[in-house]
């Protein structure tokens, strides 16, 4: 199962590798976020989910999907302040981990 697993994380990481520029501009469409600083926000995004353990990855949803469930009003402020925001909501106990 381990090996079946890693073999997909491998394929998925070399049709990353194989993504175009073009595609990667296409994908940056409409956003100011710098071909770049996405590839980093990528990488860091794959770097998190790499920690989870594979047997619990199916029953998370993807970070997009938890993105988008966020609420519209989010959208007034910086990534950071509804970090700090978060961040307390979990130390205060209205956030469950």
């Amino acid at each position: 199962m381990k090996n079946l697993y890693m073999s997909q994380i491998d394929r998925a990481r070399e049709v990353g590798r194989k993504m175009s520029a073009k595609s990667m501009k296409t994908a940056l469409k409409g956003t100011s976020i710098e071909e770049k600083d996405a590839k980093q926000i990528i990488s860091g995004v794959q770097a998190m989910y790499d920690k989870i353990p594979g047997f619990l990855r199916p029953m998370l949803p993807s970070l997009p999907d938890i993105l988008k469930r966020i609420p519209s009003s989010a959208g007034k402020y910086t990534l950071n302040e509804i970090i700090q925001l978060l961040d307390w909501a979990y130390e205060s106990g209205q956030l469950k981990k």
